[in-house]
């Protein structure tokens, strides 16, 4: 007779494999259905660490995850789709989610107080790109998963990861089929300081010059902070006071692409035949402007998902090293290229 119940005995007895099994039992991400069935069976066959398999379950329920972010997020088509990602990631656990805004360092007090009175396991980043806050957010020593960075010069100690649609190879390719199309002269539009990715479309379009042997020449980009606003009546004015314009703007995000389209229209310019222009996102109004604006997509509501999973991950090995995970970006042609 056999003196101990094993994973494979307790694989058998379900009709799951052995790995499904092990990852119950060790917490890793399968279906909460599944745990269930696991973790009963396991109590039910007498498996010999079903205490621990009982307190794994335990662990990975009644947790609280709370979203951080600068702005209101729900007011952002392109964060809509994230967040229903997270949501939808959600399902499969009993997970409490709840959202925090800070905009100035009075709320950031504030949240720091409702940290102190309420137990958190773990911060979604999105749209939070203050060094200060986040070296402090780092202090705490919670499990955080941040959507985009910001840019910095020296590397932050802290348990987190980074998850980004991948831009600059995206912007790279497409630039580089540009110039074979005969475009020989690009300008960017939006503060590439304001985040890693806007940072890496930047990068992408400078690398295509430089690979196809252009001179990167950034009197056709339009580089202001964000103090200034990329709204049309500015664009309109920043254009026309370029030297030229470029044979393609390659915009930080759709919404500046979209407003760089209406100052275009107001300086009678017409887009694709005097300039071409690309945002990045692929927002829903991208199909609708005049003319429908090329972009770049990346899975929103799948990019939520990866968030949640990333998080579980960093909350169950909380040594493991920092990451960056990159989601893939596919080019959508439309009509301003």
């Amino acid at each position: 007779m056999k003196n101990s119940v094993t994973i494979q005995d307790l694989a058998n007895a379900l009709g799951m494999s052995r790995n499904t099994v092990s990852k119950a039992l060790n917490g890793k991400h399968v279906p909460a259905k599944t745990r269930n069935a696991v973790i009963n069976a396991a109590i039910e066959m007498g498996y010999k660490g079903y205490k621990l398999a009982a307190n794994s379950e335990s662990s990975l329920g009644q947790k609280r995850f709370l979203i951080l972010s600068s702005r209101l997020l729900m007011n952002i088509n392109y964060y809509i789709h994230v967040l229903r990602g997270i949501e939808e990631s959600l399902t499969d656990y009993d997970i409490e989610l709840v959202q925090f805004s800070i905009t100035n360092p009075a709320s950031f007090s504030k949240f720091k107080r409702y940290l102190s009175d309420y137990k958190v396991d773990g911060i979604i980043c999105i749209e939070f790109f203050e060094l200060q806050y986040i070296s402090e957010l780092l202090e705490l020593g919670l499990a955080l998963v941040f959507l985009d960075f910001p840019l910095y010069s020296a590397p932050l100690k802290g348990r987190y990861d980074i998850v980004l649609p991948e831009s600059c190879d995206a912007v790279k390719g497409f630039c580089m089929q540009l110039i074979e199309e005969d475009c020989k002269t690009f300008g960017f539009v939006g503060d590439y300081r304001h985040c890693r990715s806007f940072y890496e479309r930047f990068t992408g379009m400078k690398e295509a010059l430089f690979l196809s042997g252009l001179p990167v020449d950034l009197q056709y980009s339009i580089l202001h902070d964000d103090a200034l606003p990329y709204e049309p009546q500015q664009l309109a004015k920043a254009i026309s006071q370029l030297p030229a314009l470029p044979d393609c703007f390659i915009a930080a995000n759709d919404s500046i692409a979209l407003n760089i389209l209406s100052a275009l229209k107001s300086l009678k310019i017409h887009v694709p035949k005097d300039v071409k222009v690309v945002g990045f996102d692929n927002i829903a109004e991208t199909k609708y402007s005049t003319p429908p604006l090329t972009s770049f997509n990346v899975n929103k509501t799948a990019l939520g998902k990866r968030i949640i999973s990333i998080l579980l991950d960093r909350i169950n090995n909380p040594t493991q090293a920092n990451q960056i995970i990159y989601i893939a970006s596919k080019l959508i042609s439309r009509s301003t290229t």
